[in-house]
């Protein structure tokens, strides 16, 4: 037997665990030349990192097309979204089957499965690249994102200049 590997978790690097779509089922780990990763997000069968340059990066299933990159092919190794490039994107969130990616601007894009209009385009239709959710502005400051089965939420953060009532 060889000698257990060591796990750094100050290196850079993205660990990886459980059945994936490029380690055969089992762990993992990679890193980004010249980047390193920030924040990132499981799906049911995808995965979403945003890294230090605020770039995104998406890879596994995308029957849906949750990968926001244009087809419905599986991808498997980390894949830059070049549409995204000049958005400085800051997070991101995978549901069962759909993406969401908020930007340093404070846009908020939404990709993949929209049965259920999880996507928050006003429609139920799938999309296969990341399109704008029109109702965020630059002036939600979106401090986190979730997506569920079917569903997502954006919360910003709190000011009292925005939310108070004049009578």
């Amino acid at each position: 037997m060889g000698e257990p590997e060591i796990l750094v978790p100050d290196s850079g690097a993205v660990f990886t665990f459980g059945k994936t779509k490029f380690a055969e089922n089992m762990p993992s780990k990679f890193w980004f030349k010249h980047d390193i990763p920030t924040y990132l997000s499981c799906g049911d069968e995808h995965t979403a990192i945003v890294t230090g340059n605020n770039k995104l990066y998406m890879f596994g299933s995308n029957n849906w097309g949750q990968l926001g990159l244009g087809s419905k092919s599986t991808i498997s190794k980390p894949t830059c979204v070049k549409a995204l490039k000049p958005e400085k994107v800051k997070l991101a969130a995978c549901g069962r089957n759909h993406t969401l990616v908020s930007t340093e601007g404070g846009s908020v894009y939404a990709a993949g499965g929209n049965n259920e209009g999880q996507l928050g385009l006003g429609d139920t239709e799938e999309r296969y690249t990341f399109h704008r959710i029109s109702f965020f502005t630059s002036q939600h400051n979106i401090k986190q994102l979730s997506a569920g089965s079917n569903t997502s939420a954006a919360l910003t953060v709190f000011s009292r200049a925005r939310s108070s009532i004049h009578f």
